[in-house]
């Protein structure tokens, strides 16, 4: 317990000093964009997909919204399906805003596909795991009723994050993979939950560093293009489970 309260500690202090590092070498600050987009012809099949989530489907940094991951995986279904997809995604948010802000608009109608991708911020600014564990699960639980099937992200090597200082990496690694599990476990048991395996594609946010946008913290278009090919093979599967 007392070193798990310890890593979160020294991650809310990387990030702080992230911040502090931002200011001192005028590193870029952007804002994202509304990732909501229709996909296909209109003759194709309907899906309805609806994304919830922080920065990761917001893309900041990135010069058009059609260069986010999920308006990639959007053209993607696009050529099997006529796709509406609706992001509620806002940049900032840990589990619990998309809980109380998010999910409320999600259920107002069904949705074949959800899709959520939260965690990073919650680690950042030291939320636990225990609690981070019970959000996550509270997500899903809210979504399941209006959603036929539900992917999870994942959470990536946040020791990869060029920002933060080199010393807080390790637990900033150790902290990413605690949540990157922690959506294993929520979709443990739950047949209609995926989850991305996102730390096969880990190493390559090490040594790339044209997958990083100009602010050092968020994607470039060449990782969305990653996330993307990450993605998209749990969302077949999920189509699978759908009969679709």
């Amino acid at each position: 317990m007392r070193r798990t309260l310890r890593a979160a500690g020294l991650i809310a202090l990387a990030w702080s000093m992230g911040t502090a590092y931002t200011r001192w070498h005028s590193l870029p600050s952007f804002q994202g964009s509304d990732a909501s987009g229709v996909f296909g012809d209109a003759g194709l099949a309907e899906l309805s997909i609806v994304v919830l989530g922080d920065s990761s489907c917001t893309g900041p940094g990135l010069e058009r919204p059609q260069d986010v991951w999920i308006q990639r995986i959007g053209r993607e279904l696009g050529q099997r399906f006529h796709v509406t997809l609706d992001s509620f995604a806002i940049g900032g948010s840990k589990t619990r805003d998309v809980l109380t802000d998010q999910v409320p608009k999600a259920i107002e109608r069904r949705y074949d596909l959800a899709i959520v991708s939260v965690g990073g911020n919650d680690m950042l600014f030291g939320v636990p795991i225990a609690s981070f564990h019970r959000q996550l699960a509270s997500i899903v639980d809210a979504l399941t009723p209006s959603t036929e099937a539900i992917v999870l992200s994942g959470v990536g090597d946040m020791g990869s994050i060029p920002r933060l200082p080199l010393l807080l990496r390790w637990p900033a690694h150790a902290r990413g993979r605690a949540a990157d599990r922690t959506h294993a476990r929520v979709a443990e048991n739950r047949p209609n939950v995926f989850k991305v395996p996102l730390w096969n594609f880990a190493e390559a946010f090490h040594k790339d560093l044209t997958l990083w946008s100009p602010d050092l913290f968020h994607a470039s278009s060449r990782g969305h293009a990653l996330f993307a090919e990450a993605a998209l093979p749990t969302i077949t599967e999920a189509l699978e489970y759908l009969g679709r």
